[in-house]
């Protein structure tokens, strides 16, 4: 919980600061978005000597047992086209594993924590804007799967991916735009490999709001410790679900 208020206690201090800054230096735009996705998780997990658990929660389950959960993001670019994007969210939830042979079900209580930091440069084009962006996508995990009624296997693992991506916003009707974007990362330096795939749209209310709807879907997969060791984490998921956002341009 210390984790999360430092961090939502940087992302105060920017929000209050960024009018200031906008006043100050006319020749940056910021945007502050926060938003909400509907996910579902699929994948396979292994925590200490629980091998290749199915990780499988809908909707419905995550908005039935969401403990506590948020979402925003950031943005700040100059007139040049360079910029500086942050986003973090969270979701603390408990949910159901099924062993590999399907034979028990077993309770688990998730944190899944990821924050993303990228330089951006914007190519502007009569029909809208091409961005490019590289940075670090930091993953935080914690795992804690109740095996027996009382005894209980828990994890924890946090990891930085390398991540590189294009967003591409053509304009195609009067405020409204077209958003697809897509990344790539991991390499073997962290996890193995992670991709992020978003497509959607936004409209544009007024000069200082645009409503944005889009679909996401981000996979992982990384490991780390020995098979058969108390150490063992695996994370081998995809998360995916509508997204719905307000952005704030100021």
């Amino acid at each position: 919980m210390k984790k999360i208020v430092q961090i939502f206690c940087g992302f105060f201090v920017l929000t209050c600061l960024s009018p200031a800054l906008s006043v100050a230096g006319e020749k940056w735009d910021f945007v502050i978005a926060p938003y909400a996705l509907l996910p579902n998780i699929t994948g396979d997990t292994s925590v200490g000597r629980l091998e290749d658990a199915n990780i499988d929660v809908g909707t419905t389950d995550i908005l039935n047992t969401l403990e506590l959960g948020a979402m925003i993001q950031l943005e700040a670019r100059h007139e040049s086209g360079y910029g500086v994007i942050m986003a973090y969210n969270f979701m603390d939830l408990s949910g159901e594993l099924t062993e590999p042979a399907g034979l028990n079900t077993l309770g688990a209580d998730i944190y899944q924590g990821i924050f993303e930091g990228f330089g951006a440069y914007r190519l502007t084009m009569e029909s809208g804007s091409l961005d490019f962006y590289g940075g670090v996508r930091w993953w935080d995990m914690d795992v804690d799967v109740n095996v027996s009624g009382v005894q209980k296997v828990k994890n924890r693992a946090d990891w930085i991916d390398p991540v590189i991506g294009v967003h591409w916003m053509p304009q195609i009707a009067d405020n409204w735009r077209l958003m697809v974007k897509g990344d790539i990362g991991g390499f073997g330096i962290a996890s193995d490999f992670t991709w992020n795939l978003q497509g959607g749209f936004a409209w544009d209310a007024t000069d200082y709001l645009s409503l944005v709807f889009q679909y996401r879907v981000l996979s992982v997969d990384y490991s780390s410790g020995s098979v058969g060791t108390p150490e063992r984490f695996t994370y081998d998921t995809i998360t995916h679900g509508p997204l719905f956002g307000l952005a704030f341009h100021l």
